[in-house]
């Protein structure tokens, strides 16, 4: 929600995530915020709930959306009001999605697992149920509401697994653990850097990790998620760009799919 500081040099507007915050917890973030940035001089201080740019929207601003826009837009894809006529629920997803099989493909009972962009758990249960009770998954997601939301579905499906929950920008994403394969399955599309994000994701692999990315291509964005539009040579330049390595991307239906094998490196040329 963005929000406005009265100021005796002039009203400054400022924006306060909302995440899973009751309307009164949001706007006491907002006053402590506001006197952290402004000072005692803010005599006035009020929030007007405004409807929430999609990132498509502020992409074709002129700009990439920022950390903050992103968490509201994903947060009010999660929490979604009468008026929005959205829900961005993947709990739906099954193991006969490709995306399920293309990650179970490379994993093994026992791994330690990282998914970039777990939103509310769909692909998350199946990746948590291969690792079984002697595996780990560490779940990432930018917006606390899906994170919220993913952990509840997953505890109850799975209540023996171990499983880490971290609202978090995985571009910037840090932990002193390693992972045996990390999943970025359509994620590249929404974030603004997906060099940094997989140049990071990369760097969290074991020597000899996997980084698992699927990129939907010829597809309809009809929630507005999407600030690129890729082809199968741009996924390929991205990744070796961000690693390094060649990597070789296979499309499958509306889908494109590629391994980054850190154990198996083969140098990447432009």
């Amino acid at each position: 929600m963005r929000y406005t500081a009265h100021t005796p040099s002039g009203v400054v507007e400022f924006w306060v995530p909302g995440g899973s915050l009751s309307a009164p917890e949001r706007d006491a973030l907002a006053i402590e915020i506001a006197r952290r940035d402004y000072g005692d001089a803010v005599v006035t201080l009020g929030g007007k709930e405004e409807p929430v740019q999609t990132m498509a929207e502020i992409k074709a601003s002129g700009r990439m959306p920022t950390i903050e826009e992103a968490e509201a837009f994903y947060d009010s894809i999660a929490s979604p009001r009468p008026s929005d006529g959205w829900f961005g629920s993947n709990q739906h997803i099954s193991k006969d999605f490709g995306r399920v099989q293309y990650a179970l493909g490379h994993i093994k009972p026992g791994m330690s697992v990282l998914e970039a962009g777990c939103a509310d758990g769909g692909l998350s249960q199946h990746l948590v149920g291969a690792v079984g009770k002697e595996g780990h998954v560490t779940l990432l997601d930018i917006s606390s509401v899906f994170l919220g939301r993913c952990q509840e579905f997953i505890s109850k499906r799975l209540p023996w697994a171990t499983v880490e929950y971290q609202r978090t920008d995985a571009a910037t994403f840090t932990t002193r653990r390693r992972f045996d394969v990390i999943v970025a399955m359509e994620i590249l599309e929404h974030v603004p850097d997906p060099r940094a994000l997989i140049g990071n994701l990369y760097r969290l692999l074991r020597k000899d990790g996997k980084l698992l990315i699927s990129v939907p291509v010829d597809t309809e964005d009809s929630l507005g998620e999407h600030v690129h539009d890729f082809k199968e040579a741009d996924i390929a330049v991205i990744l070796g760009d961000a690693t390094g390595q060649h990597v070789t991307v296979e499309r499958q239906g509306n889908t494109l799919f590629a391994a980054v094998d850190k154990g198996n490196q083969v140098a990447y040329v432009r």
